[in-house]
């Protein structure tokens, strides 16, 4: 009903884990709840796409905030951190092109 088309699962072990779509210059992503370590329904995370995410990762750690260890995907690297707030956010960064 949005029009977005998806570019494909990321899986692991068989199951959808993840998948995007191309909204504007950037990306819209469904991400399921046990993957990013939150309960089912409660809506407390958001991604950000960035360049360099190493970099990124450095900057958040030297300013006092805990950042999960970098996870790579055949497409992309990702992290994570909980805001003051506890909700999760998680940063990407492609590492193919699309």
């Amino acid at each position: 009903m949005l029009g977005l088309t998806f570019t494909g699962a990321y899986e692991e072990d068989g199951v959808e884990k993840y998948n995007e779509a191309r909204l504007g210059n950037g990306w819209f992503s469904l991400i399921i709840s046990d993957w990013v370590g939150r309960p089912a329904g409660s809506a407390s995370g958001v991604a950000f796409e960035v360049d360099d995410i190493e970099a990124m990762a450095a900057q958040l750690r030297s300013n006092g905030i805990g950042v999960e260890d970098i996870y790579e995907t055949p497409v992309c690297k990702v992290t994570s951190f909980d805001d003051p707030e506890g909700n999760r956010v998680s940063l990407h960064q492609i590492t193919v092109p699309h």
